[in-house]
């Protein structure tokens, strides 16, 4: 008895001993940090944070001790998930994250450096440092701009936090008229300090030229448009010549949209975005948009009936884009790819403003089935090519939808060697059982599956681990980025890591250019699909109808 009590009072000093030790290691290991960091974070290898400390009151308002519990991408800006997501998954696998620049979810959405190591005395438990990187304003100028504003507007609706993102637009009249006589260093400095003086308005806020003097601030409800519009107008009086009266007017696009789901509000957003950028308030308004997100999504309803026409009497049609293996640039496969025919005396839309709409109407399966029923058609005929096939994510949700499909393929014998399958925009999939309900009978059937999306949002990189896939199709925006952007190249060259160490082969799309081509072949992709290789067009022994 006395020997027991003996041994059990020796665990219980030996726990506490432990505990002692391991929180002055903490404290250590903290005060090392802090030398060059303002936050200390230890996590487990699914992000969850097991201890704190550092700056969490200032930064965010709570003490270091209420972050324990929660996940990091909590206290991450929502549109550097991807980026955080990657870094975790380096860190538990590699046992080390070289430093990447994130923002914080703070309101002025700061800049920090964020490096970490695996700790050898706490088996999966990993140790982050935060430290403050002043960075300079990014030039916000055309297509790549609208992109990168569109991607951070979508993950911060998606994150569905305390308060609803909002967004003010900015129209500069006269504009083009009042900069005709400046030259191109002084116009360029010009467009630069209206997108700084938007930024700077509202801290924490995100601005983004959309061209012909169009520009749009993201931000959590601070902005006061009216005024902001002023501080614009003061900042291209005193830029643009004397005699040039550039006028700013301001608007709010109102994001609330109750009674719709968020997959609905973020193709919305989409179109609205489009709208602005092509016409300003005039034609957002023109588009249904007068009332904002929600206005336009009931609107939107008493035109289901006529798009559900549409796709049913195949008012569309598919061209194919080569996918080429980047070592012999050899098409590998084809990409089927949609066009809608014009209505009436009206033209055609853009085919991504013809999907966006058809999604956001709760169309997307009966859409992902005519299109999959043509392209199985179109590689019956043509008896000699491999076509992927995109299947929406909206449409993998629904149970009745991959029965259609399954019947749809099941229809005509050794498609297996004809079709594979690409999952879009795998960030709808929120639960992973979903994706793998999903994948499996395809997968049963032989059938090869791309991921495509990865690097457009975190969650697709999780959805490495809920299936297996054959290949997987990093965005092509991420890809542009890291051709000038350190930063970008380390997110995209572990994006493309951690792939291949999923077993799948990597595809890299829209390239452009040879520069492009090497940096992502360097970097581990096998195949590459872009104008560089072959524009869209019609299927290699199919006859055009």
């Amino acid at each position: 008895m006395g020997n027991a009590h003996g041994h059990r009072m020796a665990d219980v000093a030996e726990q506490r001993d432990q505990a002692r030790s391991g929180t002055a290691g903490r404290e250590r290991l903290a005060a090392f940090a802090f030398a060059a960091a303002d936050l200390l974070l230890e996590v487990d290898a699914a992000g969850v944070i097991t201890f704190a400390a550092g700056a969490f009151p200032s930064r965010f308002g709570c003490r270091p001790e209420e972050a324990v519990g929660r996940p990091v991408s909590r206290f991450i800006a929502a549109e550097d998930h991807l980026a955080l997501e990657a870094g975790l998954s380096a860190l538990t696998m590699r046992g080390r994250l070289r430093p990447i620049v994130l923002h914080l979810a703070d309101p002025a959405r700061s800049a920090a450096s964020c490096a970490g190591l695996a700790l050898e005395d706490s088996p999966g438990r990993y140790c982050l440092v935060l430290g403050a990187v002043p960075l300079a304003p990014p030039r916000s100028a055309g297509s790549e701009a609208e992109g990168g504003f569109l991607r951070m507007a979508e993950a911060r609706l998606r994150a569905n936090g305390r308060e609803a993102p909002r967004i003010a637009l900015f129209e500069v009249e006269g504009l083009v008229e009042a900069t005709a006589m400046l030259g191109r260093e002084a116009r360029e400095a010009l467009l630069d300090s209206i997108s700084r003086t938007l930024s700077e308005q509202v801290p924490g806020g995100a601005a983004a030229e959309f061209g012909a003097g169009r520009w749009a601030l993201l931000h959590a409800g601070q902005a006061n448009t009216a005024a902001v519009a002023r501080a614009v107008e003061d900042t291209v009086r005193n830029r643009a010549p004397v005699a040039a009266a550039p006028r700013v007017s301001g608007s709010d696009l109102v994001l609330a949209a109750p009674g719709f789901s968020t997959a609905q509000q973020v193709r919305a957003l989409r179109l609205a975005l489009d709208a602005f950028a092509a016409g300003g308030r005039k034609a957002l308004d023109s588009a249904g948009f007068a009332a904002g997100l929600g206005g336009f999504l009931r609107t939107l309803s008493d035109r289901a009936e006529g798009l559900r026409a549409r796709i049913r009497r195949r008012g569309f049609r598919l061209l194919f884009q080569p996918v080429v293996d980047l070592a012999t640039r050899r098409i590998h496969h084809f990409e089927a790819l949609i066009r809608p025919a014009a209505t009436g005396d009206a033209p055609a839309e853009r085919a991504q403003t013809f999907v966006t709409l058809v999604e956001a109407a709760g169309l997307s399966a009966e859409l992902d089935l005519a299109v999959a029923a043509v392209a199985r058609d179109s590689v019956t005929a043509a008896r000699a090519s491999l076509v992927a096939v995109n299947l929406s994510a909206l449409s993998l949700n629904d149970a009745s939808f991959r029965s259609s499909l399954e019947e749809t393929l099941d229809a005509v014998p050794d498609l297996q060697h004809r079709l594979m399958f690409e999952i879009a925009e795998p960030v709808e999939i929120t639960d992973a059982e979903t994706l793998r309900v999903a994948v499996q009978p395809l997968r049963a059937r032989g059938f090869q599956i791309v991921l495509d999306d990865v690097g457009a949002a975190a969650a697709s990189l999780r959805c490495l681990s809920a299936a297996t896939f054959d290949f997987v199709k990093i965005d092509g925006a991420l890809i542009r980025s890291a051709v000038s952007a350190e930063r970008e190249r380390d997110v995209l060259a572990q994006t493309i890591e951690l792939c291949r160490e999923a077993g799948a082969a990597v595809i890299a799309e829209r390239i452009e250019t040879e520069e492009e081509a090497k940096l992502v072949q360097d970097l581990g992709a096998t195949h590459g699909q872009g104008n560089l290789f072959g524009r869209p067009g019609h299927l290699p022994g199919l006859v055009a109808r």
